[in-house]
């Protein structure tokens, strides 16, 4: 059976045992890779932040809903209340 190489190349047995060891080192020199990347989506990073949020005050929400269903919600003070604190955020 005859040695058969590719055309592109020379067969391993006609190269010399220093040209052989620089045409692995460039071989190598060409694989190696970049540096991995990861990039996020603009949902997943919203996701990845719903893990900092504080707990729910069920309770607080049930009074507040409780007390519009009631219509006893808004008074003077809490609209007073509201308006100065919008003011001092303007301001």
């Amino acid at each position: 059976m005859s040695e058969v190489s590719p055309i592109h190349r020379p067969a391993a047995a006609t190269l010399d045992p220093q040209t052989r060891s620089s045409r692995t080192q460039t071989q190598a020199d060409t694989t190696s890779r970049g540096e991995d990347q990861v990039e996020l989506s603009n949902t997943a990073q919203l996701l990845s932040k719903i893990g900092d949020l504080p707990d729910v005050r069920q309770d607080l929400v049930d009074r507040v809903k409780a007390s519009i269903a009631e219509d006893t919600y808004e008074s003077d003070d809490k609209t007073d209340a509201a308006i100065d604190s919008l003011l001092e955020d303007i301001a």
